[in-house]
């Protein structure tokens, strides 16, 4: 009896880890758990309660609660944006873009630090990290408008246009769909030579949407633009 006794007291603190490794788990699916982890055992929870702070206008507590969800857990990119948000909010520049750097190596299933690092590697003139990032958020359907306007500025210059003609002339379904939907954010000249350079580095780009990118450029009276695009070979 005695022996019992004595093991259901010692499984009663394994019990409560339990409980709480639960309920850590649990505030992924809902939030509202978050409040009740303890800090020493608070991954998810942490994460959770960075983003109710964020939304409260509370940046420090959410810079402080996506720092200590990052020091229990492994970084997925999702805590690391958390983390560049919250310091974002909170003033604090440098922190936010080492944050969204590390978040962007992490995969293509985090759209903000993708945005972000293909920005930034526009501005230090590395045109294929950021040609990329366009193809990484173009892929997926995240960000696409802000997707399509850092492709419109990739392709202002050669080495710009020259990557992205690499990336059109790779593996991919994002190349058709993207067609005439950059036509609107790129100069006509920009992107009809980054097409043709596709092409000649043989991308297989749709007959149908090449057609309605030659059509597009005449109705806005683009006609040498769309004599080029009807020019170049298609499938």
């Amino acid at each position: 009896m005695k022996t019992k006794l004595i093991a259901g007291i010692l499984l009663l603190p394994v019990a409560a880890l339990v409980t709480v490794v639960q309920l850590d788990q649990q505030s992924r699916i809902s939030p509202s758990y978050a409040a009740v982890v303890p800090a020493g055992f608070s991954g998810s929870a942490a994460r959770e309660r960075s983003k109710m702070a964020l939304q409260a206008g509370q940046p420090e507590i959410a810079v402080a609660q996506a720092r200590q969800q990052i020091e229990l857990r492994p970084m997925p990119a999702e805590s690391l944006t958390v983390l560049a948000l919250a310091s974002l909010q909170n003033g604090d520049a440098e922190t936010a873009r080492a944050a969204l750097e590390a978040s962007s190596r992490r995969g293509w299933r985090e759209p903000i630090s993708q945005l972000a690092s293909g920005q930034g590697a526009l501005e230090q003139q590395q045109y294929e990290i950021a040609s990329q990032r366009v193809v990484a958020l173009l892929s997926t359907d995240n960000l696409t408008e802000s997707a399509l306007a850092l492709l419109g500025e990739l392709v202002t210059v050669p080495e710009g246009r020259q990557a992205m003609a690499n990336r059109m002339a790779s593996f991919g379904r994002w190349q058709d769909k993207t067609l005439v939907p950059a036509s609107g954010v790129a100069a006509p000249d920009d992107w009809v030579a980054t097409i043709v350079l596709a092409v000649d580095q043989g991308a297989d780009l749709a007959c149908s949407r090449m057609e309605r990118l030659a059509s597009r450029y005449e109705r806005i009276d683009e006609g040498a633009a769309a004599e080029k695009i009807s020019a170049t070979a298609c499938t």
